[in-house]
């Protein structure tokens, strides 16, 4: 019972330095700890609006987060949104500095993770 209790233990946060436009604060992580459960991380970012042309926050940025089990398998990459103020459904906000990403551990044991956050025209799409 104690392993499921602590399946997904972040271990390290890596800045992939390439294309990176700068190094987030400390990563929120937020949702049950558990096998197959909704995990979120939370981190700050660039100052984007849903409304901005240049930089456009759902082209021109892209956040991409490694997911690894500590066997080394298996390897997820799971790409990142614009949350806006992070609680937007709530406050209607619609710019802020928050990015999230959502992962559901399908194996119990020790995870860890990279954050690979670009910018660039029609980054996201490219």
């Amino acid at each position: 019972m104690k392993q499921v209790a602590q399946i997904l233990t972040v271990i390290a946060l890596i800045i992939l330095a390439s294309g990176c436009t700068r190094q987030p604060d400390p990563v929120a992580i937020t949702g049950e700890l558990k096998q197959w459960h909704n995990v979120i991380l939370t981190m700050e970012g660039p100052q984007a609006s849903e409304t901005d042309v240049n930089p456009n926050p759902f082209v021109d940025y892209q956040m991409d987060v490694v997911f690894m089990h500590e066997s080394g398998e298996p390897t997820y990459v799971v790409p990142g949104y614009f949350a806006a103020d992070g609680n937007a459904a709530e406050t209607s906000a619609k710019a802020g500095n928050k990015w999230r990403v959502h992962f559901a551990p399908p194996k119990t044991g020790k995870w860890s993770y990279k954050v690979d956050f670009r910018k660039g025209n029609f980054a996201a799409i490219a």
